[in-house]
C-alpha cells in the first residue's frame, strides 16, 4: 500500500515533468520574430551579384487580370526577362543594362527606352516597378529607397514596405548560403503582382 508521504512524492514528481515537457514544447519565440526595423537600420545579407528563376506571375490591375510563365537571368550589370503568354498576346523580351531597356515581342517589333518601367508602361499601359523588383526577388531591400522590414522567425523578411509598395515574401530556400523567397507577392493600390518561382539558379 501506498502510503502519504510517497504518494506525495509520486504527485510532486508528476507535476515536474508536465511542467519540464511544457518548457520544451513551448520555446520562446527568437527575439527576431515579428520585429520591424527601419531598412537603414537592418543589416540585409548580401544578395547574388548573379542569378537566375524560372516559374509563373500574375497581374491584377482593378478589374483586369492577367498571368505569364517568367524566366528572369540576371548579371551585376544586365538582366533579361522572358515573359510567356502575357496578356493573351504571346512573348515579350526585355534585356536591360544600366543605359537602356529593349523590349521585344512575338512578332519581331522592338522598342527602347531609358528603364524598363517606363519602357513596360509604353508598350502594356501597366506601370510596373520593374526597376525595385531586381531587388524585391531576392529579399533585398532597393538601396536607395527608405521603408520598413517585418522579420520572420528566422530573421528573413517576411514583409517590405517601401516607396507605397508593400512586398511579402515566403516558401524561403538556400542557395549557397543565400536565402531566396519561393513566392513573393507586390502590392501597390489596385496593383498586385504574385510571384512563385519554381527554381532558383545561381550564375
Amino acid at each position: 500500500m501506498i502510503g502519504p508521504v510517497e504518494w506525495r512524492r509520486g504527485l510532486v514528481a508528476a507535476l515536474l515533468t508536465v511542467l519540464l515537457a511544457g518548457c520544451a514544447v513551448r520555446a520562446p519565440q527568437p527575439p527576431e520574430a515579428g520585429r520591424t526595423v527601419a531598412v537603414g537600420d537592418w543589416g540585409a545579407p548580401p544578395a547574388p551579384d548573379a542569378w537566375a528563376f524560372s516559374g509563373r506571375t500574375s497581374l491584377r490591375l482593378a478589374d483586369e487580370g492577367a498571368t505569364a510563365s517568367v524566366s528572369w537571368v540576371e548579371d551585376a550589370t544586365t538582366y533579361r526577362i522572358d515573359l510567356r503568354g502575357v496578356l493573351g498576346a504571346g512573348s515579350l523580351r526585355i534585356v536591360g543594362d544600366e543605359a537602356s531597356v529593349r523590349l521585344t515581342t512575338a512578332d519581331g517589333e522592338r522598342y527602347e527606352a531609358g528603364s524598363a518601367r517606363e519602357l513596360v508602361r509604353a508598350i502594356t499601359g501597366y506601370d510596373l516597378p520593374v526597376g525595385f523588383l531586381r531587388h524585391w526577388v531576392t529579399a533585398s531591400p532597393v538601396p536607395w529607397l527608405d521603408g520598413q522590414v517585418t522579420l520572420d522567425e528566422r530573421g528573413r523578411p517576411r514583409q517590405l514596405q517601401q516607396d507605397g509598395w508593400e512586398v511579402t515574401f515566403d516558401g524561403y530556400r538556400t542557395l549557397d548560403a543565400h536565402r531566396l523567397p519561393g513566392r513573393i507577392g507586390v502590392n501597390h493600390r489596385d496593383m498586385a503582382i504574385r510571384l512563385v518561382i519554381g527554381e532558383w539558379r545561381l550564375r
